[in-house]
């Protein structure tokens, strides 16, 4: 598997605000729907002992735990408009901290030779009956870096 996933999207009509192009919120509900793709995808024996080879970070995190967004961030290149084909979201990991860990995003042709946005999402793992952030455990660390690549390239960074 590589350390990236492209997930192609269909550019839907009600996507388009009053100026004619992807709505800047829109961006975020592609994110979204990378990430969740991403958490459900299986993981291979590269990722995993062969014996869990096949689950995917959903099942890592489990039922007594969930993630949170922490923080997004988003830097639109250029005007996405209505089209037939679709548009693709990349997605990987730019960063493990302790509890919590960051997607990068692009959002772009398949081959990157146009892109529309980039982006990054901190989401943080949390105890579902305490609400209190928890370290992530070894597999899940495992697991989050066989997606792991570069820092997202934003043009401006404070």
């Amino acid at each position: 598997m590589p350390d990236s996933l492209y997930m192609p999207v269909q550019v839907r009509f009600g996507d388009m605000d009053a100026y004619g192009h992807v709505n800047k919120v829109v961006y975020l509900q592609y994110f979204e729907n990378a990430r969740v793709q991403l958490a459900h995808t299986p993981l291979n024996e590269v990722a995993l002992p062969a014996d869990r080879a096949g689950q995917t970070f959903d099942d890592l995190v489990g039922p007594e735990r969930f993630t949170l967004v922490g923080r997004q961030e988003i830097e639109y290149q250029q005007p996405l408009t209505y089209r037939n084909r679709p548009v693709f979201v990349k997605i990987w990991v730019t960063g493990l901290g302790g509890s919590s860990y960051d997607f990068g995003y692009l959002v772009a042709e398949r081959d990157e030779s146009t892109v529309y946005a980039l982006g990054e999402t901190t989401m943080v793992l949390v105890d579902r009956s305490s609400g209190a952030p928890v370290r992530l455990d070894p597999e899940q660390r495992a697991a989050l870096e066989h997606w792991h690549g570069e820092p997202v390239p934003f043009r401006r960074r404070r």
